[in-house]
């Protein structure tokens, strides 16, 4: 058989450089050092923020108007309960100290009903 029959066989791997990770990395072989590629992604980061915010300032409306349907309700439940149970300037004292009493005497007639109950 001749040499110049002969071909290279193409499944045969080929290794990789040492490098080669920046040939994928840096296709354009533009060999950047840690400073270049810091300004990049710095630029990038302020192209980002500034996408934010132009996003931010055009959606302004309809994002303080669903932020204002989920605080609105409990800012009204807080407004309401803070009203509530109040105790009126004109109080009876005695009627307030009975009306006490009596909701302990049911806690008590409830604790030893439930007692009861389980010992039978």
């Amino acid at each position: 058989m001749e040499r110049h029959y002969l071909r290279p066989d193409e499944s045969c791997p080929v290794p990789l450089s040492e490098n080669f990770w920046i040939d994928i990395i840096c296709p354009d072989n533009a060999k950047r050092n840690a400073a270049v590629a810091y300004e990049i992604d710095q630029m990038y980061a302020s192209h980002v923020a500034a996408e934010v915010d132009k996003a931010l300032r055009e959606n302004k409306e309809n994002i303080d108007t669903d932020i204002m349907k989920q605080i609105a309700p409990s800012a009204v439940n807080v407004t309401g309960i803070q009203y509530e149970n109040l105790i009126s300037l004109s109080f009876d004292g005695n009627e307030l100290i009975k009306q006490e009493e009596n909701k302990r005497r049911r806690m008590r007639e409830k604790i030893v009903n439930a007692a009861l109950r389980k010992e039978w």
